[in-house]
C-alpha cells in the first residue's frame, strides 16, 4: 500500500514537471522594451537622455554623447533637467539632429553625469 501512494506521488510530481518546464521565459525571446517600442511605431525612435531648456529650446544629451534639438508638447517643461525616455520622430539636418516628441516617460528627477 505504501509503495502504491509513493508510486502515485511521484507520478504525479513527473506529469506537472513538463508544464512548468513550459512557462519558463527564455530571455534570448524577449525584446528590450526600447527595441518593442521602436516596431510598435513605424518612423518613430525612442532615446533616454537629460532633457534641459535654454532660452526656450529643449535639448536632450544621450548617454552616448548624441544631442538633440526636441520639439514637442508642453509637458516638456515640467520634465526640465530629468532624465526622460522621449519617443518621435528624428530627423537630422547636416549635424543638427531633432526630436518631434510624441511620447513622454519620466526616468528620474535628476540627470546623472
Amino acid at each position: 500500500m505504501r509503495n502504491r501512494a509513493l508510486s502515485v506521488l511521484i507520478a504525479g510530481a513527473l506529469s506537472v514537471v513538463p508544464v512548468l518546464y513550459g512557462q519558463v521565459e527564455d530571455p534570448a525571446q524577449k525584446k528590450e522594451p526600447q527595441q518593442k517600442e521602436q516596431a510598435d511605431r513605424a518612423g518613430q525612435q525612442t532615446l533616454t537622455g537629460c532633457l534641459t531648456e535654454e532660452q526656450g529650446t529643449f535639448q536632450l544629451a544621450t548617454s552616448t554623447g548624441e544631442q538633440f534639438e526636441v520639439t514637442g508638447p508642453e509637458a516638456l517643461m515640467k520634465h526640465k533637467n530629468h532624465t526622460v525616455k522621449l519617443t518621435g520622430a528624428a530627423s537630422t539636418e547636416g549635424s543638427k539632429k531633432t526630436l518631434a516628441v510624441s511620447k513622454i516617460e519620466h526616468v528620474s528627477p535628476s540627470c546623472t553625469k
